[in-house]
């Protein structure tokens, strides 16, 4: 596996090969694409609906680059969980036999038959997966797989709880209330693992008291926490943790309205790097996000493909490193955010 790190003013060069790779057991080359030229190969995208700027940002960005490279790409979307629809759109690509298939896949099961189907009626098509890591052992599935490792995220998330209460000078201890994605989604569940985990082993004092789904969304997350800071009012809160920016900006309202201050009175941390966790923070009221850029995505999935296509050797995992972004690296975000202003 090769661990990328994205930070502000760094062009993704992905010269891919085995010496660049972290660990000896992920070094296979991905796929034997014959050498030379890409141009005028056909490429599907297969990717989540345009129902946000990120899930936007991701598909132009990928579609842009393997443009650029001179495939004739076809970009097509499926809903969240909508697994049916995208694997009826990948076999419907499959049947014209392209060059390839990339996938931001609707989750991490739906697809594996197809991919399976794949390798044996069109095995020159690379099967390259980003976001969602298939839920597979057998990696020979797919050519390639990038992404964010999630779970990490989360885990970085807990640390930022306890680096924000040490921060002002307050003891590791009292409430945590976790405000999580869509359930079962594969984000949502590797971010909440990575948080529990972490949070029990370095801070035993912080107890989780409640942690529940707002489904991405801010103004669900505003009526979720306005229940939940009800609830623990007498629990002495003093941190919580979103699964993104977005969501966080509402657990936020909810407190502000409750007479409960993010940055004074409890310690706020989400994820993503999205504009809004962007102003809080600069505001002190957000103490950390994690940095998880869909233009980086976008030209690293490009990158990875094409550099099957003409036959390199690519790694089978390509992990984007995550920064932890708070108020003294927030430049860091600049580049992920840049094209939202």
């Amino acid at each position: 596996m090769r661990r990328l790190p994205i930070t502000a003013g760094v062009t993704l060069a992905l010269a891919m090969t085995v010496s660049g790779c972290s660990s000896a057991g992920d070094t296979s080359p991905a796929g034997n694409g014959s050498s030379g030229e890409v141009a005028g190969q056909a490429a599907y995208v297969l990717t989540i609906a345009r129902s946000n700027p990120t899930q936007s940002n991701f598909a132009d960005t990928i579609t842009k680059d393997l443009e650029a490279a001179g495939l004739k790409v076809t970009t097509e979307y499926s809903d969240y969980g909508a697994g049916a629809d995208q694997m009826q759109k990948f076999n419907q690509a499959l049947s014209t036999k392209p060059a390839t298939i990339v996938l931001w896949p609707t989750d991490t099961t739906s697809l594996i038959p197809a991919y399976a189907r794949a390798r044996q009626q069109s095995p020159n098509t690379k099967i390259v997966v980003g976001i969602y890591k298939p839920a597979t052992d057998d990696d020979a599935l797919y050519s390639a797989f990038w992404g964010y490792d999630e779970e990490r995220i989360g885990a970085s998330s807990a640390q930022a709880i306890v680096d924000g209460l040490t921060a002002q000078g307050k003891p590791v201890r009292g409430a945590v209330l976790q405000i999580e994605g869509a359930p079962g989604g594969a984000t949502t569940i590797s971010r909440k693992k990575g948080f529990e985990d972490t949070l029990a082993k370095i801070a035993p004092d912080l107890k989780i008291v409640s942690s529940m789904t707002a489904n991405w969304d801010g103004t669900e997350a505003t009526t979720v926490a306005a229940q939940m800071f009800s609830r623990y009012a007498a629990d002495n809160v003093v941190g919580v943790f979103a699964h993104s920016d977005v969501m966080l900006d509402g657990v936020i309202l909810a407190g502000e309205r409750s007479g409960t201050v993010a940055g004074r009175d409890y310690i706020a941390v989400g994820a993503d790097c999205d504009p809004v966790g962007y102003r809080n923070i600069e505001a002190g009221k957000q103490y950390a996000t994690a940095l998880w850029d869909p233009f980086a995505l976008g030209r690293t999935g490009a990158e990875v493909t094409v550099n099957l296509l003409k036959g390199a050797e690519v790694p089978k995992s390509t992990t984007l490193d995550a920064a932890t972004v708070t108020k003294g690296n927030l430049a860091t975000c600049d580049e992920a955010i840049g094209k939202y202003k």
